[in-house]
């Protein structure tokens, strides 16, 4: 990539470790009914605190514009038109 800036890394890195603990062999740690937190069972818990931190770290994504790449600075002048006058 050619603008990988430490906040692209970090937004990136964030990404793939919540879709890793979402869909990898760890959620079967997580797979039980006890203990349940306010009533809910600790794998639907466990299911919704990932996803909620995956929205969060997309909208740090979406508010620091990571997807858009370095504004190019346009170093050319405008040329004046032939009927503008100094």
């Amino acid at each position: 990539m050619k603008y990988l800036t430490p906040l692209k890394l970090s937004i990136y890195g964030g990404m793939l470790f919540i879709f890793v603990m979402l869909e990898s062999p760890v959620i079967l740690l997580a797979n039980r009914i006890e203990p349940m937190i306010m009533g809910i069972p600790f794998l639907l818990v466990w299911n919704l605190f990932w996803w909620f931190a995956l929205t969060a770290l997309f909208l740090v994504a979406y508010l620091t514009n990571w997807g858009s790449p370095a504004p190019q600075i346009n170093h050319s002048a405008k040329q004046p038109s032939e009927g503008d006058t100094a």
